[in-house]
């Protein structure tokens, strides 16, 4: 008669989705500082409008400037499609183990020397067992063996990140002009990626429009990270079985 049935010898087959990054794009300068001094002295802060595309953006115009400090261009953050991918995960035992109890009728032993235990089944071990996780066995039951009914999920797969490129290039020319619709270009500079540029000059003698002129276009390509498979099946539910050396 079937009394348990288990298992041994737990593995974990697993996957992960791949992640992947979304692509740069190259942002025009958020404004332009126009100076009254030196490259390092007072000046004055001019934001670019919301969604500036480049085109002629006029603003209230600055006399008897002294130069620029034309802002550096940026880009967008490198950012996974998604944080987490989809995972697969199974599992499977090595080892079956089944516990049958005996049909045939118990009898009293003449002698307490005698072995009255009923004959084991090739394949079969006499053995005693505990619905937990025993650490010592009996003695004459010494060879100590833990089967499990069940397994628990504990994989994952780690998140999705995204590293920067290691250079990018995103070069734009910045015009400067005297008039409101940037017909008289006064002064200009090339900016790139986080670098910025000043200008001095005698000659304006005011600044009242500003334009963008593409150069380049290159803000590299972000490097996926994470997406790995993690951990695994733990077995649960612990049997522990004493059995007795084979003769």
């Amino acid at each position: 008669m079937l009394v348990y049935e288990g298992h041994a010898g737990l593995q974990t087959q697993g996957a992960c989705g791949t992640c992947s990054c979304s692509g740069l794009e190259c942002l025009l300068p958020a404004g332009i500082t126009i100076s009254m001094g030196d490259c390092g002295g007072p000046g004055i802060d001019v934001l670019a409008p919301p969604g500036w595309d480049g085109s002629c953006w006029p603003f209230p115009a600055i006399k008897e400037p002294k130069g620029a400090i034309f802002w550096g261009s940026s880009r967008t953050e490198c950012q996974p499609v998604v944080p987490q991918v989809e995972k697969q995960a199974s599992f499977s035992w090595e080892t079956l183990a089944r516990a049958c109890a005996t049909s045939s009728e118990e009898r009293a032993c003449l002698d307490r020397a005698e072995d009255c235990s009923p004959s084991m089944p090739a394949g079969f071990a006499r053995c005693v067992f505990s619905a937990s996780t025993a650490t010592v066995c009996p003695q004459d039951y010494p060879e100590r063996r833990v089967f499990h009914r069940n397994a628990e999920d504990g994989s994952s797969c780690s998140p999705c990140n995204c590293l920067p490129p290691e250079t990018s290039a995103c070069d734009i020319f910045i015009g400067l002009s005297a008039d409101s619709e940037c017909v008289v270009r006064m002064m200009g500079a090339t900016v790139g990626y986080q670098l910025d540029d000043c200008m001095l000059s005698s000659i304006p003698p005011q600044f009242a429009s500003v334009r963008a002129e593409i150069r380049l276009l290159d803000p590299g390509t972000c490097m996926p990270q994470g997406g790995e498979f993690v951990g695994g099946f733990e077995p649960s539910e612990a049997t522990t079985f004493c059995c007795a050396q084979e003769r």
